[in-house]
């Protein structure tokens, strides 16, 4: 009997361990928030949730665990489940509860969080790569991404006949412009009057915010540059008050003002401020359809205006609040514009990829392409194609992040391009993004509060805050890094400014990798909505394709903390790699260049696992 006890009760420790205790767990829902918004249990716990809502219907689905319940008031909701998987797992609202319903989240923490251990250690192991790589560099290292891939290699898209005719065609991006205006009418009418109180179940809303975004920051940009830029409707109504025509060639000089853009604020200085303004309101016209419609509206009406006082594509360089990041991150793209022959470019004149000829205009863009090695200011609007006689401009495909390194041009000292403009454009995407992860990605109620405004005094906070931490909390570490690599590098000679600006390129395949991190989040979690403003674009009961009453389904969100390790692991090897190539640019040798990289890779290396903390720590 003595042996049949000492082996039951050390059955029942092992029970205990192995399947954890009971946990009962109430939660309380309220537009828009959990309290508690952060649930803790062990793994192998029994967990009962009870959900208590306290104004309207809400629902809470568990992400990776797959389940749900939801509750209304007085009819609360009861929910089992064994906590077998460990790590960090949103829970997220599942009923339709109001204008920030789809980020009205929780997390629930299970035992220990493995995954963020893994990633922390693989990026790790990432700078240690970096570290003996650059120890092991030479004097040609910096020719070459990650040691393999000849940064001088190209691949012409357009020696195929198809794809320059292609692009030769005044059709061509008309058609796909015209198409994106049809969408936009689409998307504005049912911000007027497509439901005010459910972004969720808007067209606008939904279009913009979830989809267009996504695919803005995931495959665009990195893919292909500003190729946004050169279908975006906006500024076709500028073209034609320009022109006098849209598809055939009209006037090469505008009908407007035709005023020239002051040469101090040619540069991405007034997109650093105009995005950073715009975001104030993301709270309102990212989940209001009524404000995004208005939002939509100002820009329309801004480029519109624009048009008519200043020449050529003054609104989409310099006022456009999403030209900035664009431009900045097109560097990283694997496509480009350039010219094939430098040669046959300096030998002919006029040059009417500039000026223009019968059949194109001259560069809306107001670039030089015979002299262009940056993406930052080329459109991509390909009328340099049409107007070359001697069909000297290519499309290529390129190794990503080819325009990081590239030599400055005279344009760039004339307009004092590639300054801290572009440094301070990166630095603050860093930032927005912390503002909108903290808006959208995490439980803090107050913050929400904040940013929708529900009260003036919150709302000038968070305004106050946004702007502490974009220009001054971030480039003030940044900046002391760069005070220890400057020192450590022993190089008396290269400022403090130039090796600030140098290195704050870094952000630039690192915030896409973040970007894109954030983006993933939303899109998978909220993607199905498109499935129903698809079929009823207006919320007037339409069902066009049958899928107006598909529900709302989570995909692949059990996975998405791999994939968001994944896209920053992707993001940080590129950032390593240029980080050094950099640093070799900025200092004058090579082993001035090995000591200055410390600092900086130690830097990085923690940006980049506070950034995976965020979103699965």
């Amino acid at each position: 009997m003595k042996r049949i006890s000492l082996l039951t009760v050390f059955c029942v420790f092992c029970a205990a361990f192995v399947y954890g205790e009971d946990r009962y767990l109430e939660v309380r829902a309220k537009r828009f928030a959990y309290t508690p918004s952060i649930i803790k249990v062990n793994k192998g716990d029994n967990v009962r949730i009870r959900l208590i809502s306290e104004d309207v219907a809400h629902g809470l689905y568990i992400d990776g665990y797959e389940i749900e319940i939801s509750a209304i008031p007085g009819m609360d909701g009861h929910l089992t489940f064994i906590a077998d998987k460990s790590g960090k797992f949103m829970f997220r609202c599942s009923v339709t509860c109001g204008e920030f319903h789809p980020y009205m989240v929780g997390y629930l923490k299970v035992g220990i969080n493995w995954n963020l251990y893994a990633g922390a250690f693989l990026i790790l192991l990432l700078g240690i790569g970096s570290l003996t790589a650059a120890l092991k560099a030479n004097e040609n290292s910096h020719k070459k991404l990650f040691g393999v891939i000849p940064l001088s290699w190209r691949y012409e898209l357009t020696k195929f006949k198809p794809v320059r005719a292609l692009l030769k065609s005044r059709w061509f991006p008309f058609t796909f412009i015209l198409f994106n205006l049809f969408v936009f009418v689409i998307i504005l009418i049912a911000n007027f009057v497509g439901g005010y109180s459910t972004g969720n179940y808007n067209f606008g809303v939904m279009m913009v915010w979830i989809l267009w975004w996504f695919l803005l920051m995931t495959f665009l940009v990195p893919l292909v540059g500003r190729s946004w830029c050169m279908i975006c409707p906006f500024p076709i109504f500028g073209d034609w008050l320009q022109r006098g025509k849209l598809i055939s060639v009209g006037r090469q000089k505008s009908w407007g003002l035709n005023k020239r853009w002051p040469n101090k604020w040619r540069n991405l200085w007034p997109l650093v401020i105009l995005f950073f303004l715009s975001t104030w309101f993301s709270g309102f016209f990212t989940v209001r359809p009524l404000a995004g419609g208005v939002f939509l509206v100002l820009i329309i009406g801004s480029a519109i205006v624009i048009s008519v006082i200043y020449g050529k594509r003054t609104f989409c360089l310099f006022v456009c609040p999403v030209s900035g990041f664009q431009g900045l991150y097109a560097n990283f793209s694997a496509c480009e514009v350039r010219v094939k022959n430098p040669e046959i470019c300096k030998d002919h004149k006029p040059k009417t990829c500039v000026v223009g000829n019968e059949k194109g205009y001259g560069c809306p863009w107001m670039e030089l392409p015979y002299d262009m090695n940056r993406n930052t200011y080329c459109g991509m609007c390909m009328e340099c194609f049409k107007t070359c006689p001697y069909d000297n401009i290519a499309l290529n495909v390129r190794p990503f992040g080819t325009d990081l390194v590239a030599e400055r041009k005279h344009t760039d000292d004339r307009y004092k391009r590639r300054g801290l403009d572009e440094a301070f454009k990166a630095l603050t995407m860093m930032g927005i993004f912390l503002v909108f992860f903290r808006a959208y990605q995490t439980p803090s109620a107050h913050f929400k509060d904040m940013i929708r405004g529900t009260t003036l005094k919150g709302f000038l906070t968070y305004i106050a805050e946004a702007t502490v931490v974009d220009f001054l909390v971030i480039p003030i570490i940044f900046l002391l890094f760069v005070f220890l690599s400057k020192k450590a590098s022993g190089n008396k000679e290269v400022s403090l400014k130039q090796a600030f600006v140098n290195f704050s390129y870094c952000f630039v395949p690192l915030g896409i990798a973040i970007w894109a991190a954030f983006s993933i989040n939303i899109i998978l979690a909220n993607g199905s909505y498109l499935l129903h403003v698809f079929s009823d674009p207006f919320a007037w009961g339409w069902n066009l394709f049958g899928t107006a009453k598909v529900p709302w389904s989570p995909f692949l969100t059990g996975v998405m903390p791999y994939l968001q390790v994944l896209i920053i692991l992707v993001g940080l090897a590129f950032t390593l790699d240029y980080g050094f190539k950099f640093s070799h640019q900025t200092y004058a040798n090579l082993k001035e260049a090995k000591k200055g990289w410390v600092p900086m890779l130690v830097f990085l290396l923690a940006v980049t696992i506070f950034c995976l903390w965020l979103f699965i720590g």
